[in-house]
């Protein structure tokens, strides 16, 4: 692949280590990041830029408008990065909304969210999974090893999981609505069982990870958990659990967003860059072909 002109705006830490490792297949300038310009070129200004860049690198899209959000939390609109943009160019983002989308693509650029690639989300499951043991060592006022853990969920973030905690010692149990995919948990050695069970259960545990991205744990259930356990929720907002439930019944519940980019922006910026080239590789094969 020859050498790229690549333009990395706003994010938060993950967005340093993104523009490291595309710095290897080309020029990366940034900005409105946190880099500090030594494999790379730091611009103060969109006007700044040298060349029109091939490619757009966003950080994660916090509001529904044009604007991205920068590590300083300083909002930049889309209309002034459109003119960095050579002709044809792609534009990649996490949780693009459709104001971005329709924005850039009505300008002529492809525009891809890398949140929604299989091999970006297969990855950001072992950061994500070690994020919540992290939260867990710290949170929990006895060892994780030995302790009573529930796995909510039997998608990808919910195998990671259970694979780490297993593997620390954790008794880990899973329970969730997919009947094959718990048969795969119970070859695995896990304990199981079906959603419709969870109230009958739910007070055993000293740690519950929910990964479902709806509201499981609502104030019913949380009354009958483990006043004295901890509730960390992987899913992305609103959450699935009732936080202002388990507020009034003093049930410690942790909402934890965007583990990769706070616990491994190292590993999570790789795994984002990785995904850039992978998108502009499968481009030019489909415009040779």
């Amino acid at each position: 692949m020859e050498k790229l002109d690549i333009l990395c705006v706003g994010g938060d830490a993950r967005m340093t280590y993104t523009a490291k490792e595309l710095a290897k297949h080309g020029s990366v300038y940034t900005y409105a990041t946190a880099d500090d310009g030594k494999v790379t070129r730091v611009i103060s200004s969109p006007g700044e830029m040298p060349v029109k860049a091939d490619m757009l690198v966003l950080g994660l899209i916090r509001s529904d408008g044009l604007d991205v959000g920068s590590f300083r939390n300083t909002p930049i609109n889309c209309m002034d990065l459109s003119p960095c943009l050579k002709r044809g160019a792609v534009v990649i983002g996490g949780k693009l909304n459709i104001k971005i989308i329709e924005y850039f693509s009505s300008l002529g650029f492809e525009v891809r969210d890398y949140l929604k690639r299989e091999e970006l989300v297969l990855k950001n499951t072992v950061p994500t999974a070690e994020g919540a043991l992290e939260i867990a060592l710290r949170e929990l006022a006895m060892t994780v090893r030995d302790s009573r853990c529930l796995i909510l969920g039997s998608g990808r973030v919910a195998s990671a999981c259970a694979e780490l905690f297993s593997a620390v010692g954790a008794h880990t149990d899973i329970c969730a609505r997919n009947l094959s995919a718990l048969t795969a948990f119970a070859i695995k050695g896990h304990r199981v069982f079906m959603f419709g069970e969870l109230g009958e259960h739910i007070g055993g545990y000293d740690l519950i990870i929910n990964t479902i991205p709806a509201m499981v744990l609502d104030r019913e259930l949380l009354c009958s958990c483990d006043k004295k356990g901890l509730i960390i929720d992987l899913a992305s907002m609103p959450g699935g659990a009732d936080r202002e439930a388990a507020k009034d019944l003093g049930v410690r519940c942790i909402h934890a967003l965007g583990l990769p980019g706070k616990c491994a922006p190292v590993t999570a910026g790789r795994i984002i860059a990785d995904t850039a080239i992978q998108i502009l590789k499968e481009r030019r094969n489909t415009d040779v072909t």
